[in-house]
């Protein structure tokens, strides 16, 4: 049986291929497009697929996130009912992937992926990023297998709040969050942050904004525009994303009590932010593309839950051009 994992129809699309369950080959649309957070498959990646399972069409599908909960959650933030845009077998069709589509749940796809290949018995699953249908962060206990003790829903989200004070900066959020966190190097997070704990962040465990910042915040102290303003703003943005993961760490060893961590979704992303969490924690795995392209690969292992025999070279090799399979 082949099962494709898909991600798509909004940001860095990806599919994974699984043979009888077993992962054999992932890749993201950007490797073949040549198009940074490609948020649509393309024909090169399909067919990339196709030769990764035999020259098989899949026989289910498997998408990282449940349409009409997302579609639930744009109505109620006030961008209106997005049923179209958000239907999944219309929009693979266009490829022709007309077999049985299964849904999961975003948050879901994310911690599966993080814990069925770390390799741990027994970790912390922390799920960050900025929305998936209506949750923004997560937490769960892995041992035999996933449970979920705590969420935190839109529009409270740090992951939110990181990408809208990367618009603040000038760059482009949920795209250059990298570039936020260099420029927070050239700054000095005290100047603003009172600015920031009495204009836009209420608590920071559990995280919650004063504002909706899902629209960005170039609205927010328009009169810092220097490069040091910038600096600064960044630079405080980071301070706050890092206490607050060293406040989720904290409330996880008192209440969860496992030695290991697993930190999946784009918050991931930030090296500084993790690189401070060592001391807290024995081991920290965060696996390749945590983000939503790493979901195609979490999207099935929903269904077919399973520690794998992980090897990241299962990711298509785009330096080399060649389809890697086990």
């Amino acid at each position: 049986m082949i099962t494709w994992g898909m991600v798509g129809n909004s940001h860095d699309a990806s599919i994974a291929v699984f043979k009888d369950e077993t992962l054999v080959w992932s890749a993201l649309a950007k490797d073949f497009s040549k198009i940074d957070n490609d948020p649509h498959l393309n024909p090169e990646l399909i067919n990339a697929a196709k030769q990764a399972g035999g020259w098989r069409d899949p026989d289910e599908i498997v998408w990282y996130e449940t349409p009409w909960l997302k579609t639930l959650r744009q109505w109620w933030a006030g961008q209106g009912w997005l049923g179209k845009e958000n239907n999944i077998q219309k929009y693979l069709k266009q490829w022709n992937l007309k077999c049985p589509i299964k849904y999961a749940i975003h948050h879901h796809s994310h911690a599966a992926y993080g814990w069925y290949t770390s390799g741990f018995e027994d970790a912390t699953i922390l799920v960050l990023d900025s929305i998936g249908e209506f949750e923004t962060f997560t937490i769960w206990r892995a041992t035999d297998h996933l449970k979920k003790i705590y969420t935190q829903r839109y529009p409270h989200s740090v992951g939110l709040f990181y990408s809208a004070m990367t618009q603040r900066v000038g760059f482009k959020p949920n795209a250059e969050e990298y570039k936020t966190e260099q420029l927070a190097k050239k700054g000095n997070w005290r100047v603003h942050y009172r600015k920031f704990m009495e204009e836009l962040v209420d608590t920071r465990m559990p995280f919650r904004l004063r504002e909706n910042l899902h629209r960005g915040a170039n609205w927010w102290r328009p009169e810092l525009t220097s490069e040091e303003d910038l600096a600064n703003i960044a630079a405080t943005t980071q301070h706050i994303f890092e206490l607050t993961l060293v406040s989720i760490s904290g409330w996880c060893q008192t209440n969860i009590k496992a030695d290991n961590v697993v930190f999946v979704g784009g918050c991931a992303l930030n090296k500084t932010a993790i690189s401070k969490l060592q001391h807290i924690w024995d081991d920290i795995w965060i696996p390749p593309n945590p983000g939503d392209p790493g979901s195609c690969i979490g999207s099935v292992l929903t269904r077919y839950p399973k520690h794998l025999d992980f090897d990241p070279d299962v990711w298509y090799n785009k330096d080399n051009g060649k389809i890697k399979t086990k």
